[in-house]
């Protein structure tokens, strides 16, 4: 069937791929694609075929189930090469558990070898809107990291990079820098052309570039970072378990002319080296510093491969092509729905006016699939302005049957940059008690600590984005009707409140007409508001004769009351 050009770009297939391939997508609506998105029933039938019907051994060894697997391998490898659009002739695949594992893997090479430069560390820079697992290599540089606060100031850097201060002492010396092909957190997709202008750089001849692509390759045609060898980056991750749903595995694209820095890290596992001395004066001989009688494979994966996953992986990508035949169509379809979802989201207004969601972006023109992925975040706005803690959201949306992700993201400096944080207010968080995880604090002086993302895959569709704009609108959005009728049962409740010594002492303070209401306070068991007391409300002994229904959040704000924090 040819695509519905009246959607441009909806890909009107998969409405009936989800009753074929994802049957166990039926009872809720997933929108949690950035997480790991959903595997085809045709892939798991696929494998499990396979596995029944053949003797797989470990391929470090020279039996025949062995040789199978070994032979299995071989072949992945170059099939997911192939699949992303990176050339075998010019760039090698090591397979390891996940992105962060391929980052750990090129930061702990880079940390080994800045022992021998002459101040024994090197550089790294790493852009704000990178995950935690980027942030994290900062840590083995012995203070020389620098942190670009955006794209305008990677790009004066890259133009003039001798004059520029990122905490660099020796321009020339190691480094690396890194970022993200697309912001796990807003779904902003980032220039691909910084790694080819940085090797252009005279003066940076010694630095080398990392490409967090896990975000990036779930629904981005990966032959654009790969066709232009002298442009790609040196080192790519992957999760591909967010492109295909199974089998959980990751990998590192290495660019060959690069991939020989690697090959000087001094661990070494099992499979990776030619001899091992163990008496005597120790040494060994990495399989990666052997080319051309080993690949530069060899040398990088430690241990037994997951062959049965890798095996998994084939199937997967043989029926990804079957069910959606390139990952443009899927770029094209994901881009229709994201741009139907922040539509929808952006144009839901309370009576007052206000909005009902704030959606964080630096990019305006989320129609281009070029500069937008098909994340999106936000939060929920009460009619008074004030925010829904995100926790909240996503577990109503959960009641719902409605799977979001809420939090961090493990994303620090896209969360704290898109909320307006100042360092200070990060250290305030801290010391209120938040932390990254379920059991944080969602808001802190009326400031959110974290953002809801919904995130949409090669099977999503329009009926998903429907459902939960549907879902956010019966929710959240407060109709002239439900402010009259809070008001009025707050003002009752007021009158009838039994109040602790606390709560009179509260009322003693001058406050703003908008904090004696109960419709106009955040009041949630994970909101810390400081800057004043408030009143408390304890008890309520009575309500009016024939009050209208009650809108949830509202009712939440009467019985809980505000939870404070001296």
């Amino acid at each position: 069937m040819p695509l519905i050009t009246m959607s441009k770009g909806y890909n009107g297939e998969v409405e009936a791929l989800r009753q074929k391939e994802y049957p166990h997508m039926n009872d809720g609506v997933y929108l949690d694609h950035s997480g790991a998105t959903i595997y085809a029933k045709s892939t798991v039938d696929a494998f499990s075929a396979k596995m029944v019907a053949n003797l797989y051994g470990n391929p470090h060894s020279e039996n025949s189930p062995a040789k199978l697997s070994g032979d299995v391998v071989d072949q992945v490898r170059e099939k997911t090469l192939r699949f992303l659009g990176a050339d075998p002739e010019h760039f090698d695949l090591i397979f390891v558990a996940n992105a962060t594992a391929a980052i750990k893997l090129v930061a702990d090479s880079f940390r080994d070898l800045s022992e021998k430069t002459s101040d024994r560390r090197f550089w790294y820079g790493y852009h704000k809107d990178a995950h935690t697992s980027i942030v994290g290599v900062r840590e083995l540089t012995y203070g020389q990291s620098y942190c670009f606060r955006g794209d305008q100031d990677v790009e004066r850097w890259l133009h003039a990079p001798e004059t520029s201060f990122v905490n660099r002492y020796h321009p020339g010396g190691l480094g690396l820098f890194a970022y993200p092909g697309q912001s796990n957190m807003s779904g902003r997709r980032l220039p691909l052309e910084w790694p080819g202008m940085l090797r252009q750089s005279e003066y940076l001849q010694n630095t080398y570039t990392l490409l967090d692509a896990a975000a990036l390759a779930m629904t981005f045609p990966m032959e654009n970072v790969f066709r232009d060898v002298d442009h790609a980056p040196d080192f790519t991750c992957l999760s591909l378990y967010k492109i295909f749903g199974f089998p959980d595995i990751g990998a590192l694209i290495v660019r060959r002319e690069s991939g020989h820095i690697l090959t000087l890290r001094k661990y070494f596992g099992g499979g990776t080296v030619s001899m091992v001395a163990t008496f005597g004066e120790n040494w060994h001989r990495s399989k990666g510093l052997q080319a051309p009688t080993y690949k530069l494979h060899e040398g990088l994966e430690d241990g037994t491969l997951p062959f049965h996953s890798i095996l998994a992986l084939g199937e997967a990508i043989d029926v990804h092509k079957r069910l959606y035949g390139s990952m443009s169509r899927i770029s094209d379809h994901t881009c229709y729905l994201t741009s139907r979802l922040i539509r929808g989201l952006a144009t839901l207004r309370h009576p007052n006016g206000r909005p009902v969601c704030r959606i964080y972006n630096e990019n305006s023109d989320f129609e281009d699939s070029t500069k937008q992925g098909s994340a999106i975040a936000f939060n929920v706005l009460r009619a008074n302005g004030h925010h829904v803690p995100y926790s909240d959201v996503e577990r109503m949306a959960n009641s719902a049957g409605i799977y979001i992700r809420s939090g961090g993201v493990c994303n620090p400096g896209g969360i704290f940059t898109a909320l307006g944080y100042e360092p200070w207010m990060t250290e305030r968080a801290l010391s209120a008690g938040h932390h990254c995880g379920s059991h944080g604090i969602s808001i802190i002086h009326r400031v959110p600590t974290g953002i809801v993302r919904a995130s949409l895959g090669a099977m999503s569709t329009k009926q998903d984005v429907d459902t939960f704009l549907s879902f956010v609108r019966a929710t959240f959005l407060e109709d002239d009707k439900d402010l009259l009728v809070v008001a009025a049962a707050a003002a009752a409740a007021t009158r009838t409140t039994v109040r602790s010594p606390r709560a009179e002492e509260a009322l003693a303070f001058d406050l703003p007409t908008e904090y004696t209401t109960a419709a106009t306070t955040t009041n949630f068991p994970d909101v810390r508001e400081v800057p004043r007391p408030r009143p408390l409300l304890h008890h309520i002994s009575s309500a009016p004769e024939s009050t209208p229904r009650i809108p949830p959040l509202a009712m939440h704000d009467m019985m809980h009351g505000l939870a404070t924090v001296k």
